[in-house]
């Protein structure tokens, strides 16, 4: 009964949010223009505005994976330090 509630509960959430995207479609459906540096990026509001989501989403993946990389050199390193002192 329990998971039967949590696929209820799953659809409907998914359904808000898929009528909150398509309220967002809508509502920015016209033309505009963006001019940034010199360049200038015009197309329908949604897709502007999706692809400036979508850059936002990498450069935070990317700084993650960079970070997180980092961190593990650093572990790794330790390792090998520790290695050497026994």
């Amino acid at each position: 009964m329990e998971q039967k509630k949590n696929r209820i509960m799953f659809w409907i959430i998914n359904g808000l949010i898929a009528a909150v995207v398509l309220i967002f479609i809508i509502q920015n459906w016209g033309k505009v223009t963006f001019n940034f540096l010199g360049l200038k990026l015009e197309g329908f509001g949604f897709l502007v505005f999706l692809v400036i989501f979508a850059l936002g989403f990498l450069s935070g993946w990317l700084w993650e994976f960079f970070r997180n990389r980092k961190k593990g050199k650093k572990q790794e390193k330790g390792k090998d330090i520790h290695l050497i002192q026994d």
